[in-house]
Formats: structure tokens, sequence, C-alpha cells
């Protein structure tokens, strides 16, 4: 980016990333707005670890999955909190280029890892649905732990990549609402970052499996609830229409988000400020979502924020439920032995699968 010094252009390095000087009254809205709902994303997502922490019925592997997501998204938007959101309002001039660089490879190492993570929920309800006899084995403790770290994976080689390759650096751009692109050189012809496109193409592709993935499960739950007779039913099968609903709700603000960015695409641009601000923005949101979705969906969690302590009874009937559940897979399993013994098909019910 180049600033005008006089009659002569001088080239600046991170001019990008620096406000006006001089707030406008659209800086001050947006930035509260974006001060608002990132604030709300942290709280919401803080009562989420505490509930998934305190309360036996998420200490498995959805609640693991649910809360490595949240944690980073706690992070995130505490970023925005205290740096995006305030240098928004403020437009100062003099933000220190290590400063922004930190808190974008920050903000873009939990947000890679947030996106594989919504895929790694989604894969889990889906075996759910379509394997409940071998769910325990496959999502053991220590598989789960093999999980989520293989899914840390690949952030860090995609993030270290911006400061690998030159010329690739976004940061946050308080006159654009959103990351920009930092040219490295006067009079550059390219606008955009090449690692920046390859990451957001790359978590837009893992959203769309992710929502391929969401309506795979959900014809399975649909076909199994049509085929099995009252009896093979259960209330498991309200609880799964209610995760689901809850998923499909939290995946399509996240492939709208995704699909504005994308199209955005990081670059210094002064038009399309709309679709800048719904990709940032709508990213925001699908945050603040993910926190309110655990407590409406579920009532359990209604009622302990209503005030119902659980008491050790009602913990232990959490417990005695999980060992029937598991013990209906075992027999489950002992049945499907039978019957290919016998060479019969075993009788799958809705009461088999796991949440």
């Amino acid at each position: 980016m180049s600033v005008l010094n006089g009659n002569s252009s001088i080239f600046v390095y991170g001019a990008e990333l620096q406000g006006r000087g001089e707030p406008t009254q659209k800086d001050i809205i947006v930035g509260s707005v974006m001060f608002v709902l990132a604030l709300a994303a942290v709280f919401l997502g803080s009562v989420n670890l505490a509930i998934i922490w305190k309360m036996s019925i998420f200490h498995n592997a959805f609640g693991w999955f649910w809360a490595s997501r949240t944690t980073v998204e706690v992070i995130n938007n505490f970023l925005h909190v205290v740096y995006s959101a305030p240098v928004t309002i403020l437009q100062p001039k003099n933000i220190p280029i290590p400063l922004a660089t930190i808190v974008f490879v920050l903000c873009y190492f939990c947000a890679f890892y947030g996106c594989i993570m919504h895929l790694t929920v989604s894969v889990n309800r889906c075996i759910a649905v379509y394997l409940p006899i071998r769910y325990k084995f496959i999502f053991k403790t220590a598989n789960c732990i093999k999980i989520i770290l293989f899914s840390w994976i690949p952030v860090p080689f995609a993030i270290f990549s911006f400061l690998v390759f030159p010329c690739n650096m976004l940061s946050y751009s308080p006159q654009l609402y959103e990351y920009a692109f930092i040219k490295c050189a006067p009079n550059m012809e390219r606008n955009y970052s090449i690692v920046g496109t390859i990451i957001n193409r790359t978590c837009w592709v893992l959203c769309c499996v992710t929502i391929g993935t969401d309506i795979s499960t959900a014809i399975r739950i649909v076909y199994l609830r049509k085929t099995l007779s009252s009896a093979s039913q259960s209330k498991n099968f309200k609880r799964d229409t209610r995760f689901f609903l809850q998923t499909i709700v939290q995946n399509c603000t996240m492939i709208v988000a995704t699909t504005m960015i994308v199209v955005a695409n990081n670059e210094y641009n002064l038009e399309d400020e709309v679709i800048r601000l719904f990709g940032f923005f709508t990213l925001i949101v699908t945050q603040v979502n993910n926190g309110i979705t655990l407590l409406v969906f579920n009532p359990e969690v209604r009622r302990r924020l209503r005030g119902h302590q659980v008491s050790p009874t009602e913990d232990s009937k959490s417990k005695s439920s999980l060992r029937t559940r598991t013990n209906k897979r075992t027999s489950a399993a002992q049945t499907t032995q039978q019957a290919h013994n016998s060479n019969t098909v075993p009788v799958v019910t809705l009461n088999s699968i796991e949440m």
C-alpha cells in the first residue's frame, strides 16, 4: 500500500492494518456490534465449557469434541474483544505490526481448527447412527484423544505458511473490518494472499463435507423412524432430532460465513464492503450460535440453568442410563452374532444409538 506524503508516494509496509486516525460513525457502530457479539460468544462459550465439565451426560466423545472446538472459539472471540473491536472503534494509526501479526496468527489458528472440529462433531454423530454397536469402541477415550490431536496437526502447518512463504501475510484491517492482504512491495499487482486463498477454500470444502454428513445422518434417522416399529423406538429419537436441528443450524451459518469469506478472499479492496462484513460477522454469529444451541436443544441443560441442581441420585440415574445403553449395545452385539450363526437378520433399534 502506498501512503501519500506531500507530493510523493511512499510505500509503507503494513499500512493496511492501520486505522484512519479519526473514527467515523460507521467505524464506531461496526466496532461496537463486533464487541457485543464477540463478548456474547466468549460468555456463552465459557458457559458451555462449565456445563460440559459439570454435567456427566457430556462426559463422552461428543462432549470432548464440543469442548475442544468451544475452547478455540472462546480464545478467538476474546481476541476480537480486546483487539479487533477496539481498533475498529478507535482507528489508531500506530498499531505495532508484530502485535497485529500475533493476533492474526492466533485468530486464524483457532478459526481453522474450529472448521475442522465442525466436521469431526458431524462425523461423530453420523457414526453414532450408522454404527451404534461399534460406536463405543471407535470413540473410546484413547481414540478420542488421538482424534483431537490428529485434528490439530494440519493447523500449525497451514498457519505458519503465512510466515514461511513471502508476501502472503494477512492482518486485521480496522478500515475494512476484516482480515486483509498486506502488500510487501510497491506497485504490486496481486491483491490477495495465495496461502490465505488455499486455507479459506479448504475450510469451505470441509464445511460442505460437514453439511453432506449431516444430511446423510438425518436421512438415516428418518429411515429408521419409518421402518422400525413403535416398540423398537425410544425417546432417543427425539434427542437425535433435537441434535440434528442444532447441528444443521450451526453448519448452515458456518457454510454461509465461509462462502462469503471465499468470495471476499481477504483482498485489500474498498469495494464489496457488504460481502466482507457479512463474512466476518457471520463467522462470529456462528460461534455465538454454537454456544446457544447447547443450551436451547438440551432440556437437561435448561433445567440446570433454571437453578435445578443435579442431585447425587439424579446423577446416578444419568450414569445408570449410560450403563443401560451400554448393556443394550452389548446385547445387540450378541444378538448380531447369534443371528449370524443362524443366518438371520438382527433388528437394530433407535434405542441402541449412542449420544
